[in-house]
């Protein structure tokens, strides 16, 4: 008894933790914070671990155990995740961060579009994406993205394209060939490929592509085609862009010009023509984000006046609320819409989303904002239910924003699940999402970087937020 009573304090706390089953590292005390009580999914199964501590230092995490288990310094910032889960950040794989206009207008106000832009950045996060690509760059983003890193911004991770290359960009086989080494040499990630490249041109920066290591992700040009972009070697298809062009069925002598991602040619798709494609896609490795809200938000049968109403619409300018509808209202009103096609397009598109996944092919949560109905980080929440409704299960759609974006990135040993030694990129939420996918929206904070923000933090910047678009 007096060589325990003499014994150190360390010593004294290790044979105590011994006799009571404890667990301690010195590690442990170079935490920089702690999740206390937090039930953890961790991803890389389908399964919740109840009532753990998990470490973190340094921007990554340090340990994950039993909270009965591990004791910690009573200063190391401690966040109480009773009741609560733990899930690994999302992504937002076809997001946009507003680029300096071209022409700016006689009255662009700079200073509002600068704000505008770290509004854009807070909102991923805040929503729980920690991970963006953002899929339209510009020089001014390679500068956000350092910024980030270095902590004077709050914003997600950023993996950027360079500037589009498209029917009006690259008009020439001479210039295809210098995009990829040039957006290489700036320090973007990848390229963007938007509608109308020939396909000569196309034929030109694949080749100069393959030369470079340095590849393309976006649509797929009328003059390429599905097809072409799986033989060739797309990164990712967004947007499910041309799929519907393969559909279409083998009696079918003459179509009109795809529109709308090939919306006026619903009529005349095969849907059995759907596990082929499927299964194509997955022999090729080409990824896809579907983007479905987009379609859902656009053609569905939610009124635009109800969907301005969303929560999240407070925080992005009234006139961008304004224009989705009154843009809603005029596809809606255009001569190729009907109701009865709209249903029959956005179903087709769940079944094939639902059969590249029954057949392996990489799906990658993306939902396209901030375009129409899509806010900031919200978007993804509503792009998860749209792969449920389609019929994969929370636990698989989770999957698309978190393992397999990790993948994607060939970042797996740093991202996509819970694990000690990745990166401290978290959501805690109210609610368990494999029982109700719908629980992503119940955020209690998020960590980015290691770095903490609480729902009241969140909350009181986004309040700010509303207030600059008056509301």
């Amino acid at each position: 008894m007096h060589a325990m009573i003499s014994a150190s304090p360390l010593i004294y706390f290790l044979l105590a933790g011994s006799f009571f089953n404890f667990s301690y590292t010195p590690e442990d005390d170079l935490a920089t914070a702690a999740f206390i009580n937090v039930n953890v999914i961790p991803m890389h199964s389908e399964r919740v671990l109840e009532g753990q501590t998990v470490l973190v230092r340094e921007g990554k995490i340090l340990r994950i155990g039993p909270a009965d288990r591990i004791v910690i310094r009573d200063d190391i910032p401690q966040i109480d995740g009773t009741g609560k889960y733990l899930i690994p950040g999302l992504a937002e794989m076809h997001a946009h961060i507003p680029p300096v206009p071209a022409s700016p207008p006689d009255d662009w106000d700079e200073r509002a579009f600068h704000q505008w832009v770290e509004n854009v950045l807070y909102l991923y996060v805040a929503a729980g994406a920690t991970t963006v690509r953002g899929m339209l760059g510009h020089p001014m983003h390679l500068e956000l993205r350092e910024r980030v890193e270095n902590g004077e911004l709050i914003g997600p991770r950023i993996w950027t394209s360079g500037p589009s290359v498209n029917g009006n960009t690259v008009q020439t086989v001479e210039r295809a060939r210098e995009i990829p080494a040039e957006q290489k040499a700036a320090g973007y990630d990848f390229i963007k490929i938007h509608p109308g490249l020939k396909r000569d041109v196309y034929e030109a920066l694949y080749e100069a592509a393959k030369e470079a290591d340095f590849w393309y992700a976006g649509h797929v040009p009328a003059e390429v085609g599905v097809h072409r972009a799986l033989e060739t070697g797309y990164l990712s298809i967004d947007h499910l862009d041309g799929y519907i062009e393969i559909l279409i069925s083998d009696d079918v002598d003459e179509l009109p010009a795809g529109q709308f991602f090939g919306f006026n040619l619903t009529d005349y798709v095969d849907e059995n023509k759907i596990p082929g494609a499927a299964q194509r896609t997955k022999e090729s490795g080409v990824w896809n984000v579907p983007t479905q809200i987009l379609f859902e938000s656009i053609l569905g049968e939610k009124d635009p006046e109800e969907m301005a109403g969303w929560p999240e619409m407070r925080y992005v300018p009234g006139n961008m609320v304004e224009g989705w509808k009154r843009s809603t209202n005029n596809f809606r009103n255009s001569p190729n819409y009907s109701e009865e096609r709209a249903e029959r397009f956005i179903n087709i598109r769940r079944k094939l989303i639902k059969a590249l996944h029954d057949e392996g092919a990489g799906l990658i949560l993306g939902a396209d904002a901030p375009q129409w109905w899509n806010v900031p980080g919200f978007a993804i929440h509503r792009e998860l239910k749209t792969y449920v409704a389609s019929g994969l299960t929370p636990y698989e759609a989770l999957k698309t924003g978190t393992v397999n974006v990790a993948l994607f990135f060939e970042m797996f040993d740093k991202a996509g699940t819970l694990e000690e030694g990745k990166w401290a990129d978290m959501v805690l939420l109210a609610g368990n999402p494999l029982d109700d996918i719908g629980n992503v929206k119940k955020v209690e904070g998020v960590m980015v970087r290691g770095v903490w923000m609480s729902k009241d933090e969140i909350q009181a910047r986004l309040e700010k937020i509303a207030e600059m678009y008056g509301e």
